[in-house]
């Protein structure tokens, strides 16, 4: 499956007159070549099911690939928390058959890179037993 490694985002969160929608707009690096490969996810209640396309595949090598997705509004918290969580992060897609260079995207996922085992968020008590350490040692008695 094709990847672009996800080198930085942009979220846009609105709301019209008929509901909530978001756009996430994601970049690749700059290749050695120059070309930088990029992906939009549009995300709106209306979609219920992944469409979209995978445009200049078999392109000018001078363009990169644009992978353009309708996303069900519904996915976006969980897209989202990658995104700003996990590093490092790849955008994997498939697309079926066409006669263009626009083909259909049939997949699309992000995934983050290998983590340790047991990393995540920190205890719900780590603040308090941070507290406790500080007040122990600014009440321990320095006159012995």
């Amino acid at each position: 499956m094709p990847t672009i490694r996800i080198e930085s985002y942009t979220v846009r969160v609105a709301r019209n007159s008929a509901g909530p929608f978001a756009r996430i707009s994601i970049t690749g690096p700059v290749l050695a070549h120059g070309i930088q490969n990029t992906a939009t996810l549009f995300l709106f209640p209306a979609y219920t099911e992944l469409g979209g396309w995978v445009t200049n595949v078999g392109g000018a090598n001078a363009d990169g690939i644009e992978v353009l997705a309708q996303v069900p509004f519904s996915d976006f918290d969980r897209l989202y928390d990658l995104l700003r969580n996990e590093a490092p992060l790849w955008l994997y897609y498939s697309y079926g058959q066409g006669a263009t260079t626009a083909k259909p995207l049939t997949i699309f996922a992000i995934e983050s890179g290998d983590e340790p085992a047991g990393e995540g968020p920190q205890d719900a008590d780590a603040v308090e037993q941070t507290f406790r350490s500080i007040i122990a040692v600014s009440t321990a008695d320095l006159t012995t």
